[in-house]
């Protein structure tokens, strides 16, 4: 959990701030490097299909993805629910921010269970250049640390119960607004469609 990290217990403000930087440092260039590497990927693999083919496929699976949020059909989201080892972030508090950032930053090896992250990354793979998926990872990787360090800025411990607790309260408004996010996606994707065959 993302709330957890040591910068949380820090009582010097000058090694917050230190570890705050580095945190946000760490987050931002892993989802960049790892936007990159994704999108390339896709890039790479199905460079060879035509736009009709592509576009296609990514209207299907926005519009199976957008019924999934707003539990119409149940579809399986490749997300993980690995927690990071508490052994690797046990050394000096500047290398734990970069163990937490480097990994939380790069998206898909902890808890992610919205696939409108992976849909963006597979767009931008099949209709885009690599560095746009590098665009997109940095700013993923930034807002990903941001709101630890915001939570942090209070000097709050958050115990796991009270967070959790928060999360299945929220939960319900978080798919629906994800539901939202796919549902405008899916008229972007519909719109440029009818306006590229024209």
């Amino acid at each position: 959990m993302t709330l957890e990290v040591s910068l949380l217990g820090e009582e010097n403000y000058k090694t917050r701030i230190k570890c705050w930087i580095n945190y946000l440092t760490a987050s931002s260039l892993s989802g960049a490097l790892a936007g990159f590497l994704y999108t390339l990927l896709i890039f790479v693999v199905f460079s060879w299909l035509p736009y009709t083919l592509k576009m296609v496929f990514m209207i299907i699976i926005v519009g199976l993805y957008m019924m999934h949020d707003y539990k119409i059909i149940n579809l399986k989201v490749p997300q993980r629910k690995w927690q990071i080892p508490a052994t690797w972030v046990n050394g000096s508090s500047v290398r734990n921010m970069w163990v937490w950032g480097s990994i939380l930053g790069a998206g898909i090896f902890t808890y992610l269970p919205y696939m409108t992250f992976y849909l963006l990354y597979i767009y931008v793979g099949l209709f885009k250049d690599p560095t746009f998926g590098m665009l997109f990872g940095l700013v993923y990787g930034f807002s990903r640390a941001v709101p630890t360090i915001l939570f942090s800025i209070n000097r709050t411990e958050l115990k796991m119960e009270k967070i959790k607790s928060l999360y299945k309260k929220k939960n319900g408004f978080f798919k629906f607004a994800n539901g939202i996010s796919s549902m405008l996606f899916l008229i972007f994707l519909i719109v440029h469609f009818i306006l590229s065959v024209q």
